[in-house]
């Protein structure tokens, strides 16, 4: 398991990489931060939140200026319905202009072996997680806050690339993005039994009780359930980095501001 590496980009943009992601040439991909963009005030800068109340045509030209930093073109994006569901959405067509897919039931992660179709989801809190099947060449984008890992939608994600392109998890690169730190994640006892019953076996060692409150390692959470689907423990990149407790200038986070704020983006593609 290796940390993100950060990158920077012009007008002052900073990003994040997976190590591993960028030695694979079929692929682009990057995880975004709160750095440049063209968003202004609560917004400032590469906001990619429609329903927030910014500026749409800035909105526009941050998603362009982020397909493009990956190689790619506003045009070819394709995007999530977060909803917090356990939906999964296949694109099996390169059909130019920007879209969102799933609505309006929702649709938290994405699959294709397209090459051209950049595929986005975001993140405050919340987890996106980036796959990439280095003999088939398919990939997936994938949102999972804690519904969504309770849902289990990471491992119905590599189910389905296994129906759709014969994907094998030991062939899978997983990136996943920052997220909420478990000092930082706190929650009730509604929460925790609802996670304690998936992960029983691992409260030791990634739920604690803090006075009335439960904290849970969403972070590991995730990184087990790959393991279990059989992705290999050297083919996991996984951010450390806390967007709650971490540089405000850098990110955004709902547990912090509410939504007085903008979200990040997280987009992957292969390669034409």
């Amino acid at each position: 398991m290796s940390e993100l590496m950060e990158k920077s980009f012009e007008k002052g943009g900073i990003y994040l990489v997976s190590p591993q992601l960028s030695m694979c040439s079929h692929v682009g991909h990057g995880f975004f931060t709160r750095q440049g963009g063209v968003s202004k005030g609560i917004f400032e800068s590469l906001n990619f939140r429609y329903t927030g109340g910014d500026n749409e045509n800035d909105i526009k030209r941050n998603y362009t200026i982020a397909a493009e930093t990956i190689g790619g073109k506003y045009d070819d994006i394709v995007r999530t319905c977060q909803l917090h569901t356990d939906k999964i959405e296949v694109v099996r067509e390169r059909e130019g202009g920007f879209r969102q897919v799933g609505r309006p039931d929702g649709c938290d992660a994405i699959i294709t072996n397209v090459p051209g179709v950049v595929l986005a989801a975001f993140y405050a809190d919340c987890q996106m997680i980036m796959l990439y099947d280095k003999k088939q060449h398919a990939i997936a984008a994938v949102h999972a806050g804690w519904r969504g890992v309770a849902n289990g939608i990471l491992a119905k994600t590599i189910r389905k690339m296994g129906e759709e392109y014969g994907t094998q998890p030991k062939n899978i690169i997983a990136a996943v993005s920052p997220s909420i730190c478990r000092r930082c994640f706190e929650t009730d006892d509604d929460v925790k039994e609802i996670l304690f019953e998936i992960y029983e076996d691992q409260v030791p060692d990634y739920f604690y009780r803090e006075g009335n409150k439960w904290h849970i390692d969403l972070k590991m959470l995730t990184y087990s359930s790959l393991i279990r689907t059989g992705v290999l423990p050297y083919n996991i990149d996984l951010s450390s980095r806390c967007t709650r407790c971490g540089d405000p200038e850098l990110y955004w986070s709902h547990r912090r501001t509410g939504n007085e704020r903008g979200v990040h983006a997280g987009m992957i593609m292969l390669k034409p």
